[in-house]
């Protein structure tokens, strides 16, 4: 789940806030930095059990709608639409999920209203009516159907996004990361699954010691790096180029000067990708020069040190 793109995402939201204070405190920095990692797992388990939570809202309901003295035999076969999701069925009964669940305390109990404000939404909403015209269900359907729910929820109704962001400050950081992750573990649901969770890390020990030494190493060699990208950059007002720009480009280079194993084409296109994300239209161009013409003149001065073959290039 938390895989190297997301680690120098991590890690460039540090930078970038260490760039704006006077006198930061890079320890103070580093301990959050991996602190928040956690919070980014937490924050997905507790995005995995809202529909738990929301079909035992559901289930509450049909009752009340059965306790009816004439009850209404389409409302009931639409809640039952929901309480017979096998996707949300096979998340529910998941051990390995529950026990997650209960080792970082996630819970939805308490939140009845918001379960409310929800369904009323959602009832009218195209991509529920669109589900009930399926027939019959199927949990290839089921997925589908719960996939968009979850991508609605996180992406688009404000709501339930102000409610999840008071109790996670990582959410604007998070979420897209989160989203994406909830979606590919709906999509490998099975009726024989018997963990559906992604692993956290793939290597745990290596994705610490990753994020701690690219965060210390570029603070480490903050002036070096910067003098590397200036000498290309002279013709450029220093001040107009993006903080987050130069950040990425130091990073870039980071990686190329200080970590052996990583090769020189990967780290640059990295970050490359990651400006798309996070900087100007024109920056991926602009970077993508810069890094190309540093790069070269590290290759000449023999100052790239990769260990393995092909590893320069």
């Amino acid at each position: 789940m938390l895989n190297r793109r997301f680690l120098r995402i991590k890690a460039l939201q540090a930078l970038y806030s260490f760039a704006q204070e006077e006198h930061p405190d890079a320890a103070a920095y580093r301990r959050r930095l991996l602190s928040g990692l956690e919070k980014t797992y937490e924050l997905y388990l507790y995005l995995m059990a809202f529909s738990i939570e929301f079909k035992t809202f559901i289930t509450d309901e049909l009752l009340l709608e059965k306790g009816k003295y004439i009850p209404s035999d389409k409302q009931v076969q639409t809640l039952q639409l929901i309480i017979n999701n096998k996707a949300i069925a096979i998340i529910d009964e998941n051990i390995a999920l529950q026990n997650e669940l209960t080792k970082h305390k996630v819970s939805w109990v308490g939140h009845q209203d918001l379960m409310r404000k929800v369904w009323m939404e959602l009832k009218v909403h195209p991509l529920f009516t669109s589900y009930i015209e399926t027939s019959p269900a199927s949990l290839k359907s089921d997925k589908a159907f719960l996939a968009n729910l979850m991508e609605w929820l996180i992406a688009e109704f404000e709501l339930f996004e102000s409610f999840v962001e008071d109790k996670y400050l990582n959410w604007d950081d998070d979420q897209i990361l989160v989203l994406k992750t909830i979606q590919k573990t709906i999509s490998g649901i099975s009726e024989s699954t018997k963990n559906i969770l992604p692993d956290k890390h793939k290597d745990e020990e290596e994705d610490i010691k990753f994020l701690k030494d690219l965060f210390d190493l570029c603070v480490q060699h903050q002036s070096e790096l910067m003098k590397l990208i200036a000498d290309k950059t002279k013709n450029w007002d220093q001040d107009r180029i993006a903080v987050v720009d130069l950040i990425l480009m130091k990073m870039a280079l980071c990686e190329v000067l200080y970590f052996p194993f990583i090769p020189v084409k990967v780290s640059i296109n990295e970050y490359l990708e990651l400006a798309k994300l996070y900087s100007t239209p024109n920056s991926h161009g602009f970077i993508n020069g810069i890094l190309d013409k540093v790069q070269l003149d590290l290759k000449h001065s023999d100052r790239i040190k990769k260990l393995g073959r092909g590893l320069v290039n």
